[in-house]
């Protein structure tokens, strides 16, 4: 299967390209860069392959909740991509990205995921891995830091930014974590696991239907401008 990844909803932004003999990742480091290299990366990564756009089964992209700037990079690059080749889009949550990537890369099978909304909010979700694959434990949220609230029982890794950002707030769900892994980012290479699932499952849409997700009205995030 040939998939390309796009995760551009935080800080670090990076494209993975998924083919039969493995995976390819490449990080862009900072926010303004993910505008300005995402294209030029992903025909890096396409010219080292060998392959065409077309060649591809399905891009997947973080759909979010994340940074509004970023998801809008993300799915504007996906839907060019797919209006061009005609190859279907998968949307994958930023948020069970991380949860994907905590399991990968620390084993963590059960996690609350909380990243800083800004605006004194965070988003945040509880994710479970079943398979390989993490799989969310109820609806994805954006709340004051103060309303985050795990219900998964013992055993699990809190995972984030908003840990960091909201310290003070969530000290109390921290103690309660087996682990914390504050510095864990998303990354393509984690949308994968979930875009696979959905591509066999027949849930690839087309351009027009590739959204993001905010959580969060856009008239809020203009008023904060």
């Amino acid at each position: 299967m040939n998939l390309l990844g796009i995760e551009t909803s935080s800080s670090t932004g990076s494209i993975a390209l998924r083919l039969p003999e493995g995976i390819v990742v490449r990080t862009i480091a900072t926010p303004r860069e993910q505008t300005e290299r995402l294209l030029a990366l992903a025909d890096e990564l396409l010219g080292e392959a060998g392959l065409q756009l077309r060649a591809l089964d399905a891009i997947a992209f973080g759909r979010g909740p994340g940074s509004f700037t970023g998801l809008r990079v993300a799915a504007a690059v996906a839907q060019g991509f797919a209006v061009a080749s005609g190859v279907p889009l998968l949307p994958v949550s930023s948020l069970l990205c991380i949860a994907q990537g905590a399991f990968r890369a620390a084993g963590a099978r059960r996690c609350l995921v909380c990243v800083d909304a800004h605006m004194g909010e965070a988003y945040w979700g509880e994710f479970e891995v079943v398979d390989g694959r993490a799989e969310p434990v109820g609806p994805e949220r954006l709340s004051s830091p103060a309303e985050v609230a795990p219900s998964l029982q013992s055993g699990w890794t809190a995972v984030g930014d908003g840990f960091v950002a909201h310290r003070a707030a969530l000290e109390g769900v921290v103690g309660s974590a087996e682990r914390v892994l504050p510095e864990l980012r998303p990354s393509a290479e984690d949308l994968f696991p979930q875009a696979e699932r959905d591509l066999a499952a027949g849930r690839a849409v087309a351009a027009a239907q590739a959204l993001p997700v905010y959580l969060r009205e856009h008239t809020a995030w203009r008023r904060s401008s």
